[in-house]
């Protein structure tokens, strides 16, 4: 089966890592993924903000084309989804944002659906979604919806999505000891649990993790016996406080810390501050990925010791 999974801009590259074991990366760009999927996978990744099954597709920039191929080869994949009788809505999506349609082009779609799925049209509260995607390189999907939007997280909360990316880009394994520092609410910690990874905080006995102590206060944490660190790296500092005094002293734990195979990545708004704190403490650059949160430009940065 096919499934069509959107992502947040600039965490397309890390898809490949995390599908579902057998299954085929189609293609991931602009925001989303096209995947292969031979079974039914049992549980998505959190990279993923949605994931819809593909029930046909076509290269059109207009909804009239692909209800058209909808009408004369659309899958009924979704039966393996659903059952007689729930009720559903229709949604036309266009560059990511919600569109209208004429009303018979509206009739035409519930109409399909009725006819192949036997279902009960609910344009208010509906318990499935059929979705009509118009993307900006020509590619048209029609789709069932199988995971809804996640309640938006608390303003400065990371979103599970981001906070799933980390560990992600950092490597992490079954069994691995992972420390974050900089632990705030916990997000990180929570997407460790995917990865079957030990989440070492900065205050253990803090509250859900919360940072309750200094940042680079690590005493507790031995030398040498972290696989990885990944964390939210501050870079809104209180007034006076030298941002390179604290990445310096930040990154010089890490590399205390840190076993010499393994790695740090960082979530950071001042990306050249933070390097420069890591390269003068004997780290090197590794990669880097851009992305948006609450319309800041942040970057997500991996640094090895050098050899």
């Amino acid at each position: 089966m096919l499934y069509y999974a959107t992502v947040p801009a600039g965490l397309e590259s890390l898809v490949r890592d995390c599908i579902p074991k057998g299954s085929r990366l189609i293609r991931s760009s602009g925001g989303a993924a096209l995947i292969d999927c031979p079974a039914r996978p049992k549980v998505w990744p959190d990279l993923f903000t949605n994931v819809h099954l593909v029930l046909c597709q076509a290269r059109t920039n207009e909804f009239g084309p692909i209800l058209r191929v909808a009408e004369a080869t659309a899958s009924t994949a979704f039966f393996a989804y659903t059952h007689p009788r729930q009720s559903f809505r229709i949604r036309f999506m266009k560059d990511g944002h919600a569109a209208s349609v004429p009303p018979a082009d509206l009739a035409r779609a519930e109409a399909l659906v009725k006819r192949t799925g036997h279902f009960r049209p609910d344009r208010v509260k509906a318990e499935l979604e059929f979705c009509y995607i118009l993307r900006q390189d020509g590619n048209a999907f029609y789709t069932m919806q199988l995971s809804r939007e996640r309640t938006r997280a608390a303003k400065g909360m990371l979103r599970p999505e981001i906070a799933y990316a980390l560990p992600l880009f950092a490597g992490v394994k079954t069994g691995e000891t992972v420390m974050d520092p900089f632990s705030a609410s916990g997000a990180v910690a929570q997407a460790l649990k995917a990865f079957s990874a030990k989440a070492v905080l900065s205050d253990p006995e803090g509250e859900n993790g919360a940072l309750k102590c200094p940042a680079n206060a690590l005493s507790h944490v031995k030398l040498r016996t972290i696989d990885h660190v990944v964390t939210v790296l501050p870079w809104l500092l209180p007034k006076g406080e030298s941002m390179d005094a604290f990445y310096a002293a930040v990154f010089s734990e890490f590399r205390r810390t840190l076993k010499p195979e393994g790695n740090v990545v960082i979530l950071s708004g001042a990306p050249a501050e933070a390097e420069k704190a890591a390269c003068s403490v004997g780290f090197a650059a590794d990669r880097s990925l851009s992305i948006s949160f609450e319309g800041k430009k942040l970057s997500i940065m991996r640094f090895k010791l050098q050899s």
